[in-house]
């Protein structure tokens, strides 16, 4: 075996070359079946999660109260004292805080598809914002916690930096 084709024929034969490629290939598509059904559970994830919302009435009615509070031009920071705290109109600000927060962990957890709830809530969630901004800031005052729905806070300013596209005709 001195010459160098010999060599090379010993060491990858036609088989042997032709399994390798098939395993590799096997491996690409493998891990992009992975990858496309992560995103597929991901948006079925995000569907099942605006369909809840959609009937989730203390949501709506959280929403309602947070609106109204705004129109009023009462105080929202007020409410963020710790005494106020069994009053409903209070809970039903924590409970639409608390739920955007989670749903801002879950997105920054990827469990949510962003594209898909940006589409659907950006009003919805940046106005949210806007209105609950000075609870939140009072409910950090009060209590001293700097990480009070930092995370939704996180999400809002991250989509008011970024608004949606106007779409063209």
């Amino acid at each position: 075996m001195d010459d160098p084709g010999q060599v090379a024929k010993a060491v990858w034969t036609m088989p042997e070359i032709v399994r390798t490629a098939l395993t590799m290939l096997a491996v690409i598509v493998a891990v992009v079946s992975v990858l496309s059904v992560k995103n597929t559970a991901k948006k079925k994830q995000t569907a099942d999660l605006l369909f809840n919302v959609r009937s989730d009435e203390r949501l709506i009615r959280a929403n309602h109260v947070l609106l109204e509070l705004r129109e009023s031009n009462e105080n929202i920071r007020l409410l963020a004292d710790p005494g106020c705290k069994g009053e409903s109109r209070v809970q039903d600000i924590r409970y639409i805080l608390n739920h955007y927060e989670r749903l801002s962990v879950g997105l920054q957890e990827d469990i949510y598809h962003e594209h898909m709830l940006k589409k659907s809530q950006f009003r919805i969630i940046t106005g949210t914002y806007d209105c609950a901004k000075p609870f939140i800031e009072g409910v950090r005052e009060k209590t001293g916690s700097t990480t009070a729905f930092q995370e939704f806070e996180w999400l809002a300013k991250r989509w008011q930096k970024k608004p949606l596209r106007q779409r063209r005709s």
